[in-house]
């Protein structure tokens, strides 16, 4: 089926009728395109970055020829270029032909620094950095590898014997070791942020290991990762010096021993505050989480509660904003959406284990977070645009908006049928909504646009 003819049966498909709601006219930036229907699983990951016309996106790939089943999936950067009169032109380029088959965890991040070099973290699961940069801005021809390498018998190792043979404080030009869920983030200046867990005392038992939450800030002058916490020692056998050094200092966001720390998430006011969201989970890895928490940073250097109280970092368990009314006792899926709206108040979307997902606001007047409400249609996520609208996105793809947080939400149209799991990027300067989505089945994976 020739790249022309995809289009045009894609644009058919995104632009069929419902019983519902009326069709939303898209662009196809992304025809239909094979990703591996467990290994691309994405309830976390950053899908795709945009910038000028310019569109960059990572996915996990069915195999190729060779290599061992279960760690020889690719990993796939692709660029599409948007082309007057001939629409959307894509070339690709493989990262990782040694991507690990892991329905939760070892799917890639994609993000463009301030200079447009391409950033890229990919196949993780407590594990080191594997981690890449492009040679050259917007260019996805070569990349240079930024990780911690590691060798084929640890590939194995964590795949098939469930181990983790990496006790070192880590080497690569991100801190830390044992490193899972990394997410980009971009400011309203353009610089990159990005979140991620991993594990204090990498060298220690598993119980013992210390999964912290993490934020780091890229530098583009000096080429590095800036953490963005507090002062944790842990000794040399918490964590295995490097190069003959002694005991490392790492500088966590988030940590409690006994806690592990999950999905944090930011979003940026229209002044650049950042507004911070996590969860907590009591010991290992697991699939519930409990206490969502909140902290706001006007500078990306002081954090605070929503009541103006200071925090110390790493932020504790239990002096963590714990948000929403029943927080400390519902458990919840780590994966969540959040925004702010044009007076600085931030709003997310949360998923309780019982019930639907939820919205909770921050009601700068009244000083609290207001009591939760239900997403339509259990919308996974949240975009505010430049005119103030809430823009919320479900599976379908079905698209509701309102005007403000006391109108109702109103179904607008439809992004296609049987498109699942959205992620979605506002764009101020075009007014345009980029909305990446799987087919329901998990084995294609599409990107189109709109403008309203």
């Amino acid at each position: 089926m020739g790249l022309t003819y995809r289009a045009a049966w894609l644009i058919g498909v995104l632009c069929a009728s419902t019983a519902w709601s009326a069709p939303i006219a898209v662009e196809v930036m992304l025809p239909p395109t094979l990703v591996d229907a467990e290994g691309d699983r994405n309830v976390f990951a950053t899908t795709f970055a945009y910038r000028d016309g310019q569109l960059f996106t990572v996915h996990v790939e069915p195999a190729g020829a060779g290599g061992q089943p279960g760690i020889n999936l690719r990993t796939v950067v692709r660029k599409g270029v948007r082309k007057p009169g001939v629409g959307w032109v894509w070339e690709s380029s493989g990262i990782e032909a040694r991507t690990l088959s892991d329905t939760w965890h070892t799917q890639a991040s994609i993000a463009l620094d301030k200079e447009g070099f391409v950033h890229v973290a990919y196949n993780m699961h407590n594990m080191p950095w594997q981690y890449s940069v492009s040679t050259h801005p917007l260019d996805i021809s070569s990349f240079e590898f930024r990780g911690q390498a590691i060798t084929e018998a640890e590939r194995q190792a964590v795949k098939f014997q469930n181990k983790t043979p990496f006790p070192d404080a880590g080497t690569a030009s991100i801190p830390g070791n044992q490193v899972t869920y990394p997410m980009f983030f971009t400011d309203r200046q353009g610089d990159i942020y990005l979140t991620y867990r991993f594990a204090l005392k990498p060298a220690q038992g598993w119980d013992k290991r210390a999964f912290a939450g993490a934020i780091a800030k890229y530098d583009v002058m000096t080429k590095q990762w800036r953490p963005i916490g507090g002062a944790a020692a842990v000794s040399t056998a918490d964590a295995r010096p490097v190069g003959g050094k002694g005991g490392t200092s790492y500088q966590p966001f988030a940590f409690e021993d006994g806690y592990s720390v999950y999905l944090i998430t930011l979003a940026f006011d229209d002044e650049n505050g950042m507004h911070v969201f996590w969860n907590w989970r009591r010991g290992g890895a697991g699939m519930d989480t409990t206490r969502p928490s909140y902290a706001f940073s006007p500078d990306g250097a002081h954090f605070y509660r929503s009541n103006g109280q200071t925090y110390s970092l790493p932020i504790r368990y239990e002096e963590a904003e714990s948000i929403g009314p029943t927080a400390l006792h519902t458990r919840y899926y780590a994966p969540k959406s959040a925004t702010t709206l044009h007076n600085g108040e931030p709003l997310v979307v949360l998923h309780p284990l019982t019930g639907g997902r939820q919205m909770l606001r921050f009601d700068k007047k009244a000083g609290k977070w207001v009591d939760p409400e239900p997403s339509p249609a259990g919308a996974s996520e949240i975009v505010a645009d430049l005119l103030g609208r809430q823009w919320a996105f479900a599976t379908g793809l079905r698209v509701f908006m309102r005007t403000s947080s006391s109108e109702p939400w109103e179904e607008v149209g439809q992004v296609g049928t049987n498109l699942c799991s959205p992620k979605v990027q506002y764009v101020a300067a075009e007014s345009r909504f980029i909305v990446h989505a799987k087919s329901c089945d998990g084995k294609q994976a599409t990107i189109v646009s709109f403008r309203r």
